[in-house]
């Protein structure tokens, strides 16, 4: 009886590859999303205690969220979002960590933010950038794959 091991490595593999050039893609679509200014409405400052046995609680510190809320017009309609509708909200290690970074968008101030023409809620705020772990992860996950498959035949 042969061995499907092998088989079930690459197949697995390969699974993950296109999971994780899908998502390259869909950062590549988002990179092409028309783009709006955006007023900042507020600021905050969230702690993250996400540990769920007492044992984690004491090894890892709290993270602190920092979140940006704003309007943004388009096509003549007001629409409200938030900097963790896609990539997520950037976290920090101490409070003073993610206040400093929001001091440099206080409310009233204005901020480039991209689109989904679709759906305007989802916001994208931040440089445009290539998914170079996920191509990366991709990559890895490929020849994962191709060496299963040659072990197997």
């Amino acid at each position: 009886m042969p061995n499907v091991t092998p088989l079930l490595i690459a197949l697995a593999c390969g699974a993950g590859a296109a999971l994780a050039l899908r998502g390259a893609w869909r950062r590549r679509a988002v990179n092409r999303w028309p783009e709006a200014l955006a007023t900042v409405e507020r600021t905050e400052v969230q702690a993250v205690d996400d540990h769920h046995r007492r044992a984690d609680r004491d090894d890892h510190p709290r993270r602190f969220l920092a979140r940006i809320h704003y309007r943004l017009e388009v096509e003549g309609s007001e629409y409200r979002s938030d900097n963790g509708r896609f990539d997520g909200v950037p976290d920090f290690p101490s409070r003073e960590a993610a206040e400093a970074f929001l001091a440099q968008t206080p409310p009233g101030s204005r901020l480039t933010v991209r689109y989904d023409p679709a759906a305007p809620t989802l916001t994208q705020h931040g440089e445009q950038h290539l998914p170079t772990a996920r191509l990366g992860l991709a990559a890895f996950l490929g020849m994962a794959a191709m060496g299963a498959l040659w072990v197997w035949w």
